[in-house]
């Protein structure tokens, strides 16, 4: 399960380092703190190299291109200032990422030590548990936040990685559903869509309430709006999932899955002139999809053009090489 994202609280801090090297930079893992984003810190770390807040500085940038080495400057932060609970937190976060999880539990426990009420680490510590398969442990710092206010969620969101580890799906519904309705509006994407494929793989119709709440999460996203499309199809709503794929094109007119999913409906009912229609849609949306252009070429020739559609077929086996299907075509057409 991976509808929680690894996260540090990094606010105004750009990870987006380069590789162009300065004179006199050394080889290896360590040109890295000499990128042009990172080397001001690295300097002031050397002419101050006992401020722990530089360290900190310099792991946040390192976080996203190179946990490793960010993990180590977040170790030296809390060596020289071990009561600050942001430290050792960061070091759990890049060992977490790092898939160090011996250190990420024992960084998440020192965090804790420091900030015991603070449920956001609990909720850390516990995931480096199970990530190293300490499932009881886990369970019960799990059974701690549930009887918290801003915990709660968590807690179901870990209750339910357990049962889908245990293979236990009607649990793991269960455990996300609570979850989501615990966090409410602030409820973590992720874990709404997640709950909506497991729903989904039941082909169960609730599935589709739960991609619309993901969607109104990020109204820009089409991309539940078209789970919960095919949703609908697949469960024989053919005329829902219509509407519901003509507001992904709304949500995002550059959506190209949706344009294919109608025009396929249409072609599906013999109605070629709508299925062009959308076809022609998608291949401007997409226009190096070779399968726009196919099905494009399908329904130009179903409409008599002939041209247009050995045109169209011809397009789709030069983006793709191996598409037998669009040079038999073009064949066929060209006798």
């Amino acid at each position: 399960m991976k509808y929680l994202p690894i996260l540090v609280a990094m606010a105004g801090v750009v990870a987006c380092n380069n590789d162009h090297k300065k004179p006199g930079q050394q080889n290896g893992a360590d040109s890295a703190l000499y990128s042009d984003i990172i080397r001001p810190v690295t300097d002031s770390i050397q002419h101050y190299p006992d401020q722990d807040a530089l360290y900190y500085r310099r792991a946040l940038l390192l976080f996203n291109t190179n946990p490793r080495l960010a993990q180590q400057d977040f170790e030296k932060a809390a060596s020289l200032k071990p009561a600050n609970p942001d430290y050792w937190a960061g070091a759990g976060e890049a060992a977490l990422v790092d898939n160090r999880y011996n250190e990420a539990e024992l960084y998440f426990s020192k965090a804790l030590a420091n900030a015991p009420t603070y449920t956001y680490l609990q909720y850390k510590l516990a995931t480096a548990m199970l990530e190293n398969k300490h499932t009881v442990q886990a369970d019960s710092l799990a059974d701690v936040l549930a009887g918290t206010t801003d915990g709660r969620d968590k807690a179901f969101y870990l209750k339910a990685r357990m049962a889908e580890d245990r293979l236990d799906t009607t649990a793991a519904i269960e455990h996300l559903k609570k979850a989501v309705a615990a966090a409410g509006p602030q409820a973590e994407y992720e874990a709404v869509m997640e709950l909506a494929d497991l729903l989904r793989a039941r082909k169960t119709p609730e599935a589709v309430r739960y991609y619309t709440a993901a969607w109104q999460q990020d109204s820009l996203n089409a991309t539940p709006l078209f789970d919960a499309g095919q949703t609908q199809e697949e469960l024989g709503d053919t005329n829902a999932a219509m509407n519901t794929y003509r507001k992904c094109i709304v949500a995002d007119p550059g959506f190209e899955p949706a344009y294919m999913a109608l025009g396929n409906i249409y072609s599906s009912r013999n109605q070629w002139k709508e299925a062009y229609s959308y076809y022609n849609l998608a291949a401007k949306a997409a226009p190096t999809d070779a399968l726009a252009y196919f099905q494009r070429g399908r329904a130009q020739e179903q409409l008599g053009n002939k041209k247009e559609a050995i045109g169209d077929y011809a397009k789709a086996a030069s983006f793709r090489k191996d598409y037998k299907e669009a040079k038999e075509a073009m064949q066929r057409l060209s006798r």
